[in-house]
């Protein structure tokens, strides 16, 4: 497994008040298509916050219904990626953060989205949330190409990068 590690202040796991965890899936059907999530012309692996502690499968199983509209259980181990930031002072004032992002991937043809049972938020609906895939050769490409447009999410958005560039390196 490759750890990544961003900590511009200097902090140790010790400094930060508060974890925030992330599970994310790379999914690889047999066309060798990679699964996106595509938003306000944003690019982003499936999955999201893990909610109460729950195990990162837990957390997928839910993104996965969330988004992709579907009961899919994606029988994950272990991460091939964790992506780390230590924050000073995010998200207000002497409260530093762990922001721990824990990626998967899978091979599989049964992840269709059914985009009528959707459970998407009025932000998502708004900036014209889909999924869609993508040839695995064409996938950096086009990350790179939303990492020079984007603004808001940019960090989202390097982590999919190396998150993509860690898999097709595996």
């Amino acid at each position: 497994m490759k750890e990544i590690i961003h900590n511009y202040d200097n902090l140790s796991e010790d400094d930060c008040h508060q974890v925030i965890k992330r599970a994310k899936l790379i999914v690889e059907n047999s066309k060798q298509e990679l699964l996106f999530v595509i938003e306000d012309n944003n690019m982003f692996l499936i999955g999201g916050h893990v909610e109460n502690n729950e195990p990162d499968n837990e957390t997928l199983i839910r993104e996965i219904k969330e988004e992709a509209g579907i009961d899919f259980n994606p029988q994950v181990d272990k991460p091939f990626l964790v992506i780390k930031y230590l924050t000073k002072n995010y998200p207000e004032v002497n409260k530093n953060t762990l922001y721990i992002t824990n990626f998967y991937y899978l091979k599989s043809d049964d992840l269709i989205p059914n985009i009528s049972n959707l459970n998407l938020t009025k932000d998502e609906q708004l900036n014209n949330f889909h999924l869609e895939y993508i040839p695995k050769e064409q996938s950096l490409s086009r990350l790179e190409e939303v990492s020079k447009r984007v603004t808001k999410v940019k960090g989202a958005v390097f982590d999919t990068i190396d998150a993509i560039k860690t898999y097709l390196n595996l």
